[in-house]
């Protein structure tokens, strides 16, 4: 399961859930639908929302023991 910290981060850099979707090309309904019931959107729109936030992708829906057992897993 991957952790989503979407709204934490849209909401520390002031962005709107609208303006979100418009620069990710989404519906606000979709963005929201991530937020609030932990939908997980396709690789391409995950890009989209974390080149829209300047983040990296793994700082919104991955946590720190996810990206560390799957670093575990490859060695």
């Amino acid at each position: 399961m991957i952790n989503n910290n979407l709204r934490k981060v849209r909401q520390s850099t002031g962005m709107s859930i609208s303006e979100l979707a418009r620069r990710t090309k989404t519906s606000r309904q979709t963005i929201t639908n991530i937020e609030l019931s932990g939908q997980e959107p396709g690789v391409i729109l995950g890009l989209r929302i974390a080149e829209a936030l300047n983040t990296d992708i793994k700082d919104i829906f991955f946590t720190h023991d996810v990206i560390q057992g799957l670093q575990t897993e490859s060695a």
